[in-house]
Order: C-alpha cells, then structure tokens, then sequence
C-alpha cells in the first residue's frame, strides 16, 4: 500500500536526521563553525527520545555555529549498542549522543555484560529533560494496586527492551516488596513494550509518565507507582515507590534508583572529550534548552524541557556511583536472572 511505504521512508529519513539540518547559525566557537556532528540516539526511531533529539538538534546546530546536528538512530540491547559507540568514538566532538543516562549508570553498576564503557568516563554535556517513570499495567489486566502483584502467587511478567532502566528499576523494586518478577525481553523500543501489556502478552510495563499519560487517558493503561521525590498531581493517589517499601535499607536502595532517574534525556560524548569542544558543547547545548523558540515548540508537543548543566550531570555520575553501595548487588542479581 502506498501509505505504509510513505511512513517507511519517513523512518527513514528520521533515522537519517534530517530534522537535524540547522536553520540558522550563531555560532558559540571555532570548534564546530561549519562542521557536521552526529547526534547518536540508542532508541527507536519512533520512541519520545527520538522525537526529543530531532526537535532540539536545530538548536544546538544554531547555537554552536555547526552546518548540521544529524541524528542517527544505532538501537540494540536496551540502548547499549549505541552507547557503545560513543565509548569507541573519536574525542574530537563531532559525535556525540542522547538517551536516558540512568540506563548508562545503571548498566555500569550492573555489570552487564553488554556494556562495554564505564558511565563515569563519558563526557556529560547536559540535561534536556526530568520526568517521573511510572510501574504500568494494561487496562486489561486485573491488577490494580502493588499488593495485587505482591499476592499474584505467580511472577509479575513485565516486557523490557533490554537491560535498560526500566528493567533495572523494576528489578530493585520486586527486591524491595519480595514479588517475583519474570522480564520478558526481545522488544524494539518503548512504544512495543508498552503495547505488549495493552494487548495482555505482558502484566505490565515501565516508562516514563509523559509517554504514558496518553494510554492512561485512552484508557488503555493503568498505573500502580511512581519512581519519583514526589506525588504527581495527575495522578494523586498513587503512591510512590518509596511509600510501599517498610524496611529503612530497601528503602534507602530504591531511593537511590528514584536519585538517578531524575537524570533523565541527557547528552554526552566520548571519554577524555577535547575541552575546547566540551566547553562550546555544553554552551550551545545550554542555550539550545534556553532558546524561547524552543521552549514554545516543546510546549506545544507537550514535551518538557529541564535544563540541568554538564558539569552538575558529570559530578552527580561520580556521586552516585560511588555510593551506590547495596543497590549494585541486587542489580547484579538482577541481570544473572536473565542471562
């Protein structure tokens, strides 16, 4: 049919980054006046992470001087072969990526042995956005608290990309409440995950809420916690993570985890990056966030933007990591269940 080769070649064609292209040039330095950059995206093409990347890509375009961002879509293993890439990548700068730090951290602190980079060694360029994650079920299921999974006498079955931090964080919280948990992997990006729980293959799934909300007010999903400092006013009576769990040590574990998720749609670049180009990086990517052009585009695709600098993302890797003390053994144990 004509239409379903019209979207193909829109795939494409977003693949390729061609919402990339600069519209216009102020440039921030020498570094990268004229030059081409890749904008590495670990995530489908489709996914909200993807759409994050191509609207912001312009921006950094404008306010580094580049003659294009180009995004480049490299998925696989839960978004470990793409970062995989920028750990190998030339420090010049001209390659840089996009995707949920917490899965990079948590992936580092796992031991999974699909990550082939150390978190604290890549060059952190700047936050773009903070969301809560949500704990979801379909509107098909049955479940509709925590403690209906806690008395399921079966294990919870959850569909995951991979070893991402949606799985991780699931896997921290069925430690914390002692219910077993069955991750079913295999899935290509977010949006599959959380059709595997509309249709029933699945119990249920993790994302984050922006790219929830649409099924819950669809009425296609349901959902039961929140991994977040604080109740959300959408959705008032449901209880976050933290508020489930009685034992003060697993509590302090799934803190932790809550502590890196607010990390969020981050940018970073290879390790040992050049300073004069993480320098021109991380302000034109700082303006880009600030720029009210599009703070107004974000706004209107219902997008949040959450500025946080690279410098303040690089010391809170190093931070977390160093304290993450039990959450890495349960982390592990975590991954050991699905090899």
């Amino acid at each position: 049919m004509g239409w379903t080769k019209g979207l193909a070649g829109l795939a494409v064609a977003l693949s390729l980054g061609v919402a990339g292209l600069a519209p216009g040039r102020a440039s921030a330095g020498p570094v990268y006046d004229g030059k081409d950059v890749v904008l590495v995206v670990p995530n489908s093409v489709a996914g909200l992470m993807s759409r994050y990347a191509r609207m912001i890509a312009p921006y950094i375009a404008k306010h580094s001087g580049a003659k294009q961002v180009r995004v480049e879509n490299r998925t696989g293993a839960g978004g470990l072969k793409g970062t995989n890439t920028i750990w190998t990548a030339d420090p010049d700068g001209m390659t840089i990526a996009f995707t949920n730090v917490p899965a990079i951290i948590l992936a580092q602190l796992s031991d999974s042995p699909g990550a082939k980079f150390k978190a604290t060694e890549f060059t952190y360029l700047g936050r773009a956005a903070a969301e809560p994650r949500v704990l979801a079920v379909g509107a098909v299921s049955n479940l509709k608290s925590i403690d209906e999974v806690k008395g399921l006498g079966r294990p919870f079955k959850y569909a995951v990309q991979g070893t991402d931090e949606d799985f991780y964080a699931t896997s921290v919280l069925a430690d914390a409440l002692g219910f077993k948990m069955q991750a079913v992997t295999g899935y290509e990006g977010q949006a599959d995950t959380a059709l595997a729980a509309i249709k029933g293959d699945v119990d249920g799934f993790a994302n984050g809420w922006i790219a929830v909300k649409p099924m819950v007010d669809n009425g296609e999903a349901r959902v039961l916690a929140v991994y977040y400092d604080k109740r959300l006013s959408d959705l008032p009576d449901v209880p976050l993570v933290t508020e489930l769990v009685s034992d003060p040590a697993k509590r302090d574990v799934l803190e932790a985890v809550v502590t890196i998720l607010t990390m969020s749609r981050g940018f970073f670049g290879p390790p040992g990056m050049d300073p004069a180009a993480t320098k021109e990086m991380r302000a034109a990517i700082e303006a880009a966030l600030k720029d009210p052009e599009l703070l107004a585009e974000a706004k209107k695709a219902d997008m949040d933007i959450v500025f946080a600098s690279g410098a303040e993302q690089q010391e809170k890797v190093a931070r977390v990591v160093k304290a993450s003390g039990d959450l890495t053994k349960v982390l592990k144990e975590a991954v050991a269940a699905i090899q």
